[in-house]
Formats: C-alpha cells, sequence, structure tokens
C-alpha cells in the first residue's frame, strides 16, 4: 500500500509540473506577441515627449514614429518600425508608398520594380571628429552640409547624411524618392530634428 501511494504521489507531482510547464510555455508565447506591439508602443510613448537627457540609448528615443509620419507626410500608410542593435543602436522605418523604384532590363523590355521608402538611422556614442572622417572616408561623392552639428557629409550614392553633434555621431539613411535632392533634403530634416534634442 505504501509502494502504491508513493507512485500515485510521484504521479500526481509529475503531472502537476507537465501542466505547469505547459501553462507557463503559453503564456510566454502570447506573452512574446504582446512585448513586440508594446515595446513599439513604449517607444512610441517615451518619444512623444521631448527628450533633453545626458543619455540616448537609441535613435528612436529621437525620432518617434509620430515623427517621421508628420516628416515624410505619410500618415495612411503602416510603418514597420524597428529598434535594434547592429554594431550601434539602430532606429528603422519603412512603407510602402510605391514612390522609390528600381529599373532593370530584360531582353530589351524594361521593368519597373517598387521599394519600401525607407529612413535609417544608426548612432554612435562618445564619437570625435577622427571617428567621422573614418566613417565618411567610404563615400564617393561626398557633400559638405554647412551648418549642421559641427560636421555633416552627404552622399548621393548611398543616400546618407553623416553628421557629429554633441559627441554623437549619426548617420541618416534616407531612400523615400528617386530624386537625391529629395532624399538629401529630408536627411537634413532629419539631423535638424535629431540636434534640437541632444
Amino acid at each position: 500500500m505504501v509502494k502504491f501511494l508513493k507512485k500515485y504521489k510521484t504521479k500526481i507531482v509529475k503531472t502537476n509540473l507537465l501542466i505547469l510547464l505547459i501553462s507557463m510555455m503559453a503564456f510566454a508565447c502570447n506573452s512574446k506577441d504582446n512585448k513586440v506591439d508594446g515595446a513599439q508602443n513604449k517607444i512610441v510613448e517615451k518619444n512623444e515627449k521631448p527628450i533633453k537627457k545626458a543619455v540616448v540609448d537609441s535613435p528612436c528615443e529621437l525620432v518617434s514614429l509620430h515623427e517621421i509620419k508628420s516628416m515624410f507626410a505619410i500618415e495612411e500608410y503602416p510603418i514597420e518600425l524597428k529598434d535594434v542593435v547592429y554594431t550601434y543602436p539602430t532606429c528603422i522605418y519603412k512603407w510602402e508608398d510605391e514612390k522609390v523604384t528600381t529599373s532593370r532590363s530584360f531582353g530589351g523590355q524594361e521593368f519597373k520594380t517598387a521599394k519600401p521608402s525607407e529612413v535609417l538611422i544608426v548612432m554612435v556614442k562618445k564619437a570625435n571628429e577622427t571617428m567621422f572622417k573614418q566613417s565618411t572616408s567610404v563615400y564617393k561623392q561626398p557633400q559638405e552640409i554647412p551648418n549642421l552639428g559641427a560636421l555633416a557629409v552627404w552622399d548621393s550614392r548611398m543616400s546618407q547624411l553623416t553628421f557629429l553633434s554633441s559627441h554623437y555621431m549619426f548617420h541618416v539613411y534616407v531612400k523615400v524618392s528617386n530624386d537625391d535632392h529629395d532624399n538629401k533634403q529630408k536627411a537634413i530634416a532629419v539631423a535638424q530634428h535629431i540636434i534640437g534634442k541632444i
């Protein structure tokens, strides 16, 4: 009888542990889905307030989803937001408005393909002029931008603006049009917005 009770208790404990484990896994999966939306909402809420703090951890803290929609006049498009760290903290905004196209010729016919519009902001902390010069040395078509931070350079080929301000270096990639001048002006507007917050 004692052996039977021990086996029965062990079986009940194992069954309860299994049920607990399955419940925890189901809860974790549901929480993971909610965390993505929650994280984006926290970023948006956090970015709605003006920032003037000593340490910024992500460029998404400086340019909110709402501000991107306003700057680029894209209220009607759903925007994909990624706040990631590759080598440095990076904020990526993408949306499908069919303003960016590529053309390819096959067999004498030209084919146009729409690509997502994109704004990508990379932030480097504790940056200096040497780091800036090293980063921009790869630019094949550098254009200095006056009165934008300590140093600023636009590269048409890369569709990217790099600027140095308040010991931060930012790379602002903007491809929202096939027109280089438009991309450049939008990148400068994003840079001015960032400078106003750091």
